[in-house]
Formats: structure tokens, sequence, C-alpha cells
């Protein structure tokens, strides 16, 4: 299983609200600045305490910002 971004504008925005660039939100949720933009971007998916630090870090509930998909192996 794969945990996947919703809605990548939402997640931007978020860090906007909060006051964040993408290099202090990258030190916020302690990872690297090219890992967290590939995140927010939906071009990786983060571990769960990756995704458990953006929520805590953003304030809100997983769910509004993240999923979980059935990654092709998974689904067999």
């Amino acid at each position: 299983m794969k945990i996947k971004v919703k809605d990548m504008d939402y997640l931007n925005q978020l860090i906007v609200m909060k006051g964040f660039n993408k290099t202090e939100f990258s030190k916020e949720i302690q990872l690297s600045q090219p890992m967290t933009i590939q995140v927010v971007n939906g071009d990786r998916s983060p571990s769960p305490k990756t995704a458990k630090r953006i929520c805590d870090a953003l304030d809100c509930k997983w769910e509004e910002v993240f999923e979980i998909v059935k990654s092709l192996q998974t689904a067999k």
C-alpha cells in the first residue's frame, strides 16, 4: 500500500497558510527539501511517519491531506 496526497493544491495552500515556505517546511517536518517538494507535488509517496509529521506541522487531520491506495503488487 502507498500513501498518496489527495490534492496537491490544497496541501500547498495549507503550507502557505501556516506561514511556511518550502525550505522552512522541510526543516519543520525533518525531510530534505528535494524530498519535501517531491512529496507535496505528488511525485513521491511519503512514509507513514512523514505523513504524520506533515499533518502535525499543518495542524490538520490525516484524512484531509492523504489517502491510502493499493499498489499493483498488493492488488493481486
